[in-house]
């Protein structure tokens, strides 16, 4: 190429090949942090770029912006309200940051010029990247003298993190960022080790965790890596560098919790994954009810030690509590959420309700209860539709309470999704609850839910970034395995699976996954192997319907009539999908028999019910007028 091609805008003149380019730049801009950070940027950017790319450039106007993308009403006047020039002007400066520093050698440049929401794209030559010179890190300033106020925990240690982080990349020269390196300001928090001497005191041990991983995310500039990827590590002993290589971060926070009767002490360190070596430590004490006390006070004071100004921390979280006995019973509560089994889900329910009895102002624990009666459908040890009312009812109250809650907005979008089967007004929420600050779950779902609908590849982006900050959690990776099994990606899904059986965390669903690909590809004899292990490992209906597919695959029909209704039997006595039924009579061309337990999948409000429409076992049934009616039932016609 001779020299950067002159800029382009409006979008008719572009080649095939050039189209290609653009959008292949797009979305490597849109996994950038400064786009991963901000949805309601990275549906701005997007629409600029398609809207250019369709020749509609010079069509692009500001009340058109404030309605496609802003969810503006038609009386949206934008000489009274700003917001397409405030969100335009950030995305000029993002841009701009971008191609100076991650994106230099970038040879498709997107800029959006000042006054014009129209993008110019110009085509370069790509530059080459000089390598900044190594610096030594200098010296971290003193700590000041010990305060004689009580610490709160959390955010003492929570800030300090932070504040030493900013000053080492602001400061001493040596920075995170690099093109091969994790991004800036990068970090998780490993389970702090109990050292007390009653192992009951691991709840709040894992509560600390948690809530310091929370405090800390509450930070935009920084990121850090959920809580179940950081649990992946718990007791194993791994080196630092090791984990930052596997969940792309750039320092590790780690700690130990002891109690002695009415008395914590907590010991936090922060290393550099790079190299290992230690960046900051310190050691706090505090009595058992003060964990919450003087926050914001103390993390202003950590922050002003540490950067020499007047930093203010994020405002304190709504959804927390005053009430320490409030608390303890959360912590107690999340622990048991965390075993996932049906036992301890039931614990973790009668606490967490324990919990809003103590404080009905608490909005986590409204949400742990949403979380807790969700789980217990998806193991089926409870009925879809008991259990997602019950959770909307928890939901509803949080929302009452904190209406911009961004996790309690992202589980009333699934709720409106699969129990009221209301896409456009799911979709809306899960936006909103992304534009608040909606972390891997609330994206995980959204991805869910796009897959359901045949949106793949806007599914497997949103699990991209859920993963980004959760890369070890089972349920995104699940989640995005439905998306190729839908999508008939088969190689792509069992990828996943085998990845999940591997490391030992999603063995059942890997295995009845699995199975079922096996089927669908007609291995009958791989098929068998993974449905004995469920078979052992989890006696129940589901596990019986694996059976009745594997007869199935070898011919044995009535055998596996006979499984089928086996399985059917055990409805009263504990939770049988009828969605599965359907699936099992619909792979035996029992089309009937399939309709009928579809109609009870979807009376029941099932969740499953919504893989209807690109359910592979279905699609000798598409035809079918009753088929079709129920794919219109349940909101799945376009």
């Amino acid at each position: 190429m001779d020299g950067p091609r002159p800029p382009t805008v409006g979008g008719p003149s572009f080649a095939p090949s050039e189209v290609l380019r653009i959008r292949a730049q797009l979305e490597k801009l849109l996994l950038a942090p400064a786009f991963l950070a901000s949805e309601r940027r990275t549906r701005l950017l997007r629409h600029l770029v398609e809207q250019t790319l369709e020749g509609k450039g010079e069509q692009i106007t500001e009340y058109g912006i404030g309605l496609d993308i802003f969810d503006r009403p038609p009386s949206f006047d934008p000489r009274l309200e700003s917001i397409v020039r405030t969100e335009a002007s950030r995305l000029r400066h993002k841009l701009k940051e971008y191609y100076s520093t991650g994106g230099l050698a970038d040879s498709v440049h997107i800029e959006i010029p000042q006054r014009s929401y129209v993008p110019v794209i110009t085509f370069r030559d790509p530059v080459a990247v000089q390598e900044p010179p190594k610096t030594v890190p200098q010296a971290f300033p003193q700590a000041p003298g010990r305060s004689r106020v009580r610490l709160s925990i959390v955010a003492v240690i929570a800030l300090a993190a932070i504040t030493i982080l900013a000053w080492v990349d602001l400061r001493s020269g040596w920075t995170f960022e690099s093109v091969a390196k994790p991004p800036v300001g990068s970090l998780v928090v490993l389970p702090f080790q109990n050292l007390s001497a009653d192992p009951q005191n691991q709840y709040l041990a894992d509560g600390l965790t948690e809530e310091l991983t929370n405090q800390l995310a509450q930070w935009s500039d920084l990121r850090v890596v959920a809580r179940t990827s950081a649990a992946q590590f718990k007791g194993k002993g791994v080196d630092v560098r090791e984990i930052g290589r596997v969940l792309n971060v750039a320092a590790v926070l780690e700690g130990s919790f002891e109690r002695d009767g009415d008395r914590i002490r907590v010991t936090a360190q922060l290393n550099r994954s790079s190299n290992g070596y230690h960046v900051w430590s310190k050691s706090f004490e505090t009595r058992s009810r003060d964990m919450m006390a003087l926050q914001e006070e103390m993390a202003k004071a950590i922050a002003g030690a540490v950067w020499g100004a007047h930093a203010a921390p994020p405002a304190r979280s709504a959804d927390s509590t005053a009430d320490p006995d409030a608390h303890d019973l959360y912590l107690r509560a999340n622990y048991q959420l965390s075993l996932r089994t049906p036992v301890a889900l039931r614990n973790s329910l009668a606490l967490f309700q324990q919990a809003v009895e103590r404080d009905p102002s608490y909005v986590a624990a409204y949400k742990g209860i949403a979380r807790a009666e969700l789980a217990l459908v998806h193991f089926t040890a409870e009925g879809p539709g008991p259990g997602h009312a019950r959770a909307r009812e928890a939901i509803e109250k949080a929302l009452k309470l904190d209406p911009n809650d961004a996790e309690s907005l992202g589980q009333v979008a699934s709720l409106d999704y699969m129990y009221d089967w209301n896409w456009p007004r799911a979709e809306r929420e899960f936006q909103q609850a992304l534009e608040r600050g909606g972390q891997a779950a609330t994206r995980s779902s959204y991805g869910w839910s796009l897959a359901t609908r045949g949106r793949f590849a806007e599914a497997h982006r949103q699990f991209r970034i859920a993963q980004d900050v959760d890369p070890l959690n089972e349920g995104p990776r699940v989640n995005e395995v439905m998306a190729y099994y839908l999508g008939r990606d088969y190689s792509g899904a069992k990828r996943i699976l085998n990845e999940l059986i591997n490391s030992k965390m999603g063995e059942l669903d890997g295995h009845l996954l699995l199975g079922l690909i096996a089927i669908v590809e007609h291995d009958c004899d791989l098929a068998s192997g993974h449905s004995e292990w469920n078979s052992r490992a989890f006696p129940a209906p589901m596990t019986t319907f694996g059976r009745a597919l594997v007869a199935g695959c070898r011919g044995g029909i009535t055998e596996s009539h006979r499984l089928l209704a086996e399985a059917e039997q055990g409805r009263g006595k504990t939770v049988v999908s009828p969605y599965q039924l359907a699936l099992g009579y619909a792979y035996l061309g029992d089309r009937d028999t399939a309709l009928k337990f579809l109609e009870k999948s979807a009376e029941e409000k099932e969740g499953q019910i919504l893989y209807l429409k690109y359910e592979p076992i279905f699609d000798a049934m598409r035809g079918d007028p009753r088929f079709v009616a129920m794919e219109r039932k349940v909101g799945l016609m376009q």
